[in-house]
């Protein structure tokens, strides 16, 4: 019988059935199914797979209906004699069916629609970057020099697996104005916060354990943590921040590995998680031993007052895990962030870690240390802090000129980034359509849920635009919403 590699995704949303029907689409179109060969019987398929019989029938009736195979009575079901190599899918490579190899916690993976680009970008409200005219290049030039004049023959001999030394030290002394107390062995310096966010699923999540997290919320988190095999659970965020009454009414249900949060500037809606909450969400990671993931998200680069003191600052346990970057302060390009957590679970993320590398660049760390120590990180964060905090509110101003008044936003409590509700009237896909064409770059909101809502809003970033440039991106979104409006009224 035809010998096939396919294993059945069963935590996956997409049916069995669409499965199978990919996977041999795949082999059909590369040619590795060549035409006029036959397929093993339904019966006969179904059990090498593990399968139901009718999952595999399906599969073959829709391949059927595309033209794809033939069925015979009696005689069984072949692939059809038309040239399917001409339409080989991207999947496929000179006739080899990669698409059909792929591990089955990797198929699913794809860019979401809404994060798509203009082909041609003419006002870019792309959230995530940094001021490229803000940028402290005479300071990092400055930072790395010394840092390779006091510390070279240190930074070549560096084997210390959770981070240049002087670096975890400095960053625990700067946790304190966080209100947390770390020491240095409770540190991880990691490339960026995303690693630390995928040791974290790496070392405590195995696959179908549910994770909890935002919705909406940060797509990355949900990236590494569907990537080790997760099952995720959206828990709803209002103006107070993350809803703890229904994480706790579906923890009375459920068994919870980890729950993950933004709480100083909730992404992408810019809340505070209140102080109630707070305490809400401890005391229920408490009772149910479930850890917490406390992502710090822009808490440096907050737009009124000074922020809440962290989560972890209430953590007499060790049940949050914080994780921290320097790459929004900096340039995303240095990707160094940390992690503190309990020493035993920083020993096995180290260990993890050594899978996919064996470290954080050291001269950039070292580089850290030295604006840290001479105050020209401090300096910068505050110059960046102003810029931002003046560009949300020009875009604030221009948004209330350019759209109908039951559009939503607010200006958020940190960051560089806000939360749009689109009118009612427009229709979303209308709206994301006329964007791309118009040569808008923005990120629509289903990109931060993990059932496909959201698509009504956006999240519009000031880094990328002056002040001129974000009222006239403003200007042109007005427009092209009430485009959409007036067609869906028409319509």
């Amino acid at each position: 019988m035809l010998d096939l590699a396919f294993r059945p995704d069963r935590a996956s949303s997409e049916p069995l059935h669409r499965q199978l029907e990919g996977y041999l689409r795949g082999l059909i179109r590369a040619g590795r199914l060549a035409p006029g060969e036959k397929l093993p019987a339904t019966r006969e398929l179904a059990a090498s797979l593990g399968l139901g019989r009718n999952t595999v029938a399906q599969a073959y009736e829709s391949l059927c209906d595309a033209g794809l195979l033939a069925a015979h009575v009696g005689q069984g079901t072949f692939v059809a004699a038309r040239g399917p190599r001409a339409a080989a899918p991207s999947g496929s490579v000179g006739g080899f069916a990669w698409d059909g190899l792929l591990a089955s916690r990797t198929r699913w993976l794809q860019w979401p629609p809404g994060a798509a680009v203009p082909k041609e970008i003419r006002f870019d409200f792309r959230p995530g970057g940094v001021d490229a005219d803000s940028a402290p290049q005479l300071e990092l030039r400055r930072a790395y020099s010394r840092a390779l004049a006091r510390h070279g023959r240190a930074l070549a001999a560096h084997r210390d697996p959770l981070g240049w030394p002087p670096l975890r030290e400095a960053v625990a002394r700067a946790l304190v104005a966080r209100g947390i107390e770390a020491s240095p062995d409770q540190v991880l310096i990691t490339s960026g916060a995303q690693q630390a966010l995928d040791l974290i699923g790496r070392c405590l999540i195995d696959p179908g354990d549910a994770v909890a997290l935002e919705q909406p919320g940060y797509f990355s988190a949900a990236l590494a943590f569907a990537s080790s095999g997760a099952h995720l659970l959206g828990i709803p965020v209002d103006g107070r921040g993350l809803r703890t009454d229904v994480l706790a009414r579906l923890l009375r249900t459920r068994r919870i590995k980890l729950v993950y949060t933004t709480p100083a500037a909730q992404c992408p809606t810019g809340v505070v998680l209140d102080d109630a909450r707070r305490e809400e969400l401890l005391a229920l990671a408490a009772e149910n031993q479930t850890p917490i993931v406390e992502d710090d998200y822009d808490s440096e680069l907050r737009v009124g007052a000074a922020p809440m003191p962290a989560l972890k600052t209430r953590d007499p346990d060790g049940r949050v895990l914080y994780a921290g970057t320097f790459s929004k302060a900096t340039l995303p390009g240095m990707r160094v962030g940390y992690l503190v957590a309990p020493r035993p679970l920083l020993q096995r993320m180290v260990l993890a870690r050594l899978a996919s590398d064996f470290g954080t660049n050291a001269v950039a760390q070292a580089a850290i240390v030295e604006m840290l120590a001479s105050g020209d990180l401090e300096r910068h964060v505050r110059r960046v802090r102003k810029l931002y905090a003046a560009r949300l509110r020009a875009l604030d101003a221009a948004l209330r000129e350019a759209l109908p008044g039951d559009a939503r936003w607010q200006i958020p409590a940190a960051g560089s980034a806000l939360w749009l509700r689109l009118p009612r009237e427009a229709d979303p896909d209308r709206v994301w359509r006329g964007l791309l064409d118009a040569g808008v770059a923005a990120v629509r909101g289903d990109v931060f849920h993990v059932d496909g809502a959201g698509r009504d809003h956006l999240h519009l970033g000031v880094a990328n635009l002056d002040e001129v440039g974000l009222a006239e991106g403003a200007a042109l979104l007005g427009r092209v919403v009430k485009r959409a409006a007036r067609k869906r009224r028409a319509a």
